[in-house]
């Protein structure tokens, strides 16, 4: 934090942030594995640890220079942070606020407020003189001795990207029965932990969501839960779970380095009030665009908790044709398997889910598929259909060449409206 005010007053303020430390690095004071718990916690860890070869330490007759605990640079003696660090989207701000009266003389009527500057919205997180503040627990003392200090901690989680600001203002009357005011600000700045991208993919109504989530701090972290809740009309199904439900990332796997991604996948299915739904809750399910939100929340060093939301996940809608085709298979064959050179009949249902009626007619375009032809007429009426109506068209093809083959060009057009939706193949048949 840096000042941006200075001036003279018998009281001094300080603000430090709170912060989890970190074990001493160091080779000069080697761990004494007959007193220290963390050394024995070690050596046992390490006793039991395999190594490349696949033999176990404990078995293998090492001299004390190689010993593994000789070895381990971390001690139990506990660094506090040198400098403010770096502040993340999610954690919780903590800081320690010391107000001392260095002074040989009384300081009367302390007042103290600290507030929290964003972007956006300005926060109140300590205020003597009221009773706001969310750090607020009991009453700050109004009068300060000489050499007395007054010691307060506020609190503020992390919500917005971007330069923060804590102001700190601290309203006394000096010996001399004079009102003074000490006001200092402290500037930081807050940058995105996570970087989370998307990939969408659609499985006739169901939405397949791919998410990876990348590590962007500069330290190890473990997602501790990852849960997707979904928007309506859809529901989630996790898939990235295995055997008896258990996390795919999970374990030692769960540790996130600086710079890893995690890939996770979901499958969002629409929720139906019925097995045959409406039209309306088809347009709802096939023009929704939010699909829900993703709520991650880890630990990093000495378990420090972090928790972030995304917004929406959104998606490109996509939209449905005023002519839908329901079903489409081979009659009477099973897996679309059909013989060569003998006739077979797909069946194909068609529904209306436009606004108004419709004068239906179907023409097959036999040259986009020329290994199947369809035997028969090439065009077919099917009559007129009412708002939601189904109607079953049958048409006789004949394969001519084995293997995998692709059929069911056609266009579907209304001759009342002149709206067409040219259908490029309606399914896949497998020739032996």
């Amino acid at each position: 934090m840096s000042s941006l005010m200075r001036e003279t007053h018998p009281l001094t303020l300080k603000v430090m942030r709170l912060s989890r430390p970190t074990l001493s690095s160091t080779r000069k004071f080697p761990l004494d594995s007959n007193n220290s718990v963390l050394a024995q916690a070690v050596q046992e860890a390490e006793l039991n640890r395999p190594t490349q070869s696949g033999q176990i330490f404990s078995d293998l007759c090492l001299p004390n220079e190689m010993h593994p605990l000789d070895a381990f640079q971390l001690s139990e003696a506990l660094v506090l942070p040198r400098a403010f660090g770096t502040m993340y989207l999610g954690e919780t701000f903590a800081a320690h606020i010391c107000l001392c009266n260095e002074s040989n003389l009384v300081v009367r009527d302390i007042s103290v407020r600290a507030v929290m500057q964003t972007a956006t919205q300005r926060l109140i997180l300590f205020d003597s003189s009221s009773s706001k503040g969310a750090g607020q627990q009991e009453e700050t003392p109004k009068i300060l001795q000489a050499g007395q200090p007054l010691n307060l901690q506020v609190a503020h989680e992390i919500k917005e990207l971007g330069v923060h600001m804590l102001g700190c203002t601290i309203s006394y009357l000096s010996a001399q029965g004079e009102h003074r005011s000490l006001q200092k600000s402290f500037k930081f700045q807050v940058s995105n932990p996570l970087v989370v991208k998307t990939k969408i993919n659609h499985l006739d109504n169901d939405v397949l969501l791919e998410i990876q989530v990348h590590n962007a701090t500069q330290s190890t972290m473990v997602l501790e839960r990852l849960r997707f809740e979904a928007a309506s009309p859809f529901e989630a199904d996790d898939l990235n779970t295995v055997g008896a439900n258990v996390p795919v990332w999970c374990g030692s796997v769960g540790f996130m380095q600086p710079g890893d991604v995690r890939q996770y996948l979901y499958r969002l299915q629409p929720q139906l009030l019925s097995d045959q739904p409406s039209i309306e809750q088809e347009r709802a399910i096939k023009y929704a665009s939010a699909l829900g939100k993703l709520d991650i929340l880890w630990r990093s060093a000495f378990g420090s908790v972090g928790r972030l939301q995304t917004s929406q996940l959104l998606r490109k809608s996509p939209g449905m044709f005023l002519i839908e085709i329901e079903e489409a298979l081979v009659r009477g064959k099973e897996k679309n398997t059909v013989l060569l050179e003998e006739p077979f009949v797909v069946r194909v249902r068609v529904r209306n889910v436009s606004e108004r009626k419709m004068q239906l007619s179907s023409v097959l375009q036999t040259q986009k598929h020329p290994m199947v032809i369809s035997c028969g007429a090439v065009q077919r009426s099917l009559g007129s259909m009412d708002v939601g109506e189904t109607k079953e068209l049958s048409i006789e093809y004949v394969s001519l060449a084995p293997g995998v083959q692709r059929i069911g060009a056609m266009v579907l057009s209304d001759s009342l409206s002149g709206y067409a939706r040219d259908v490029g193949h309606l399914l896949d048949v497998f020739v032996t």
